[in-house]
Order: structure tokens, then sequence, then C-alpha cells
């Protein structure tokens, strides 16, 4: 890759890490501005909830900013090919996602964790046959 290729690359990814940062802060700040955030407003259920809401958000936010820059390491130091270079932090982020409204709402999402397991077989049987 050329330089220009590196270029774009960094700032493909500063974009992409930078835009879920600032929906981290906004959600912080300003919940009322959130689309997300004003659905669970609208819900009535509880103070209690809205704030476990409001932290899964940002924790939703900011793990997606590190899933991008994970595969741009993973692609860009480690030489690893695009498909599995997402495959890995999407998989993981996943799994982040599940554990996070649990612990912050108390509710388990049973399709988080299906999308979680179905994820990892499909990077593991991805890795196995690439190899």
């Amino acid at each position: 890759m050329n330089l220009t290729g590196y270029i774009l690359l960094c700032s493909f990814l500063l974009i992409m890490t930078a835009v879920p940062v600032w929906f981290a802060i906004r959600v912080k700040r300003h919940p009322e501005k959130d689309r997300s955030m004003r659905n669970v407003i609208a819900e009535h259920r509880g103070a209690e909830y809205e704030a476990g809401m409001q932290n899964f958000l940002m924790v939703n936010y900011l793990s997606t900013a590190l899933a991008w820059l994970v595969a741009a390491v993973l692609q860009l130091l480690f030489g690893m090919e695009q498909v599995s270079s997402m495959l890995i932090p999407g998989c993981v982020l996943c799994l982040v996602l599940v554990i996070a409204k649990w612990r912050f709402t108390g509710e388990f999402s049973k399709a988080g964790a299906v999308t979680f397991a179905v994820g990892l077989m499909v990077t593991v049987v991805y890795l196995i046959v690439k190899k």
C-alpha cells in the first residue's frame, strides 16, 4: 500500500472512531438529544433504568470505536486480511454489548447472545478454512 492509501485509511479510521466517541459524549451530557435515549425516556420505566441505559449506550458507542481501532491494528500491524480483521472485533463487540446490557439494565439479550455464538462460530470456521 502506498502513502496515499495509508493517509486515506488513517483519515477513515479517524472519522470512524471520532463519531462514536462524539455520540458517547453527547449521550452523557445531553441524553435528550440521542434518538435511542429518547426512546428509553419515552418508555417511562424509571430513573434507574434510564441511568443504566445511558451507561449502556455510552459503552456501546465507545466499544464500537474501539472495535474499529482494533480492526485497523489487526490489518495494518499484523497483516491480517480484511475479513478476519473485522470478524474478530465484531464478535468481541457483540459479547461486550451483551455483558454491558446485562450489567447496566439487568436484561439479558438473547438475540445478542445468539449473534455472538453465530459470530464466534463463523470466525473460527473462517480462520480454520482460510489456513
